[in-house]
């Protein structure tokens, strides 16, 4: 039976995987009370699952009841999206046959190199207009984005920082979900002026040193080849896979 998530049942949730830490900074930012946020588990504290602005993260083990997940997912119809790994989705998309989007998540190696240069703090609202002429899609409205940005970073659950030329920034990169045990980066972004310069680089891996050097483990999640080319030349090794899955239209059972 899958039920609202209290605290006491969150702190059987470890940060092991991209979807847990994901969960995991929701809940450090924002708490298990707030109204705009939603969190569930099963009774057996085998898959747990967040809620927020039509966006569902899920975290299940592997003899979680997936046939029970994927009607509970399906019934949400505010759910347009879910974060998961590749392996749940998977095991999902049996009982639903939705579309998977997936690539790898990676993690800190042996290799780490050392960053080169040296990123300064940008603000959310220098981070968000270059984030739109680097992303197509993805990407909440400002308003939304602002607030939960702010919001994060006042509760010491995101950090913020790239390069600027002539006063505009031009490369950034940032922790997108913050715990007290592990944090995800994203958010890595360079308008054209700025490429070729080594601030991708910089920027992650500096985010990462500092992480690594709070105790925390650091998890990334490329969203493409080239991303993913890059993370492996910086020194990061691959740990698992993430999968999004998009609800088509029908429903289970019709």
């Amino acid at each position: 039976m899958i039920r609202i998530a209290k605290a006491e049942d969150l702190a059987f949730l470890h940060p092991e995987s991209e979807a847990a830490v994901r969960i995991m900074g929701l809940v450090a930012a924002y708490g298990t009370d707030q109204p705009f946020i939603r969190l569930w588990c099963d009774s057996e504290r085998r898959a747990f699952i967040s809620l927020m602005d039509g966006y569902a993260v899920l975290e299940a083990a592997d003899d979680a009841d997936f046939e029970e997940l994927a009607v509970f997912l399906d019934m949400q119809t505010e759910i347009t999206g879910i974060r998961t790994s590749l392996k749940t989705a998977r095991k999902i998309n049996v009982f639903t046959g939705w579309t998977i989007q997936h690539e790898s998540v990676m993690t800190s190696g042996p290799d780490l190199k050392a960053p080169d240069l040296k990123p300064a703090q940008l603000t959310p609202r220098e981070v968000y207009p270059l984030l739109q002429k680097c992303f197509d899609d993805g990407l909440p409205p400002f308003e939304s984005w602002y607030v939960d940005v702010s919001h994060r970073i006042r509760h010491g659950c995101c950090r913020v920082i790239g390069f600027r030329h002539d006063g505009f920034s031009v490369s950034c990169a940032m922790t997108i979900s913050e715990c007290r045990s592990a944090a995800i980066i994203g958010a890595v972004a360079t308008i054209e002026s700025g490429r070729g310069r080594g601030y991708a680089s910089a920027n992650v891996l500096t985010l990462t040193h500092h992480l690594i050097q709070e105790g925390k483990k650091v998890l990334l999640s490329p969203k493409n080849w080239n991303a993913h080319q890059l993370y492996l030349r910086l020194g990061f090794i691959e740990c698992g896979s993430w999968g999004n899955l998009y609800k088509t239209t029908g429903r289970i059972g019709t």
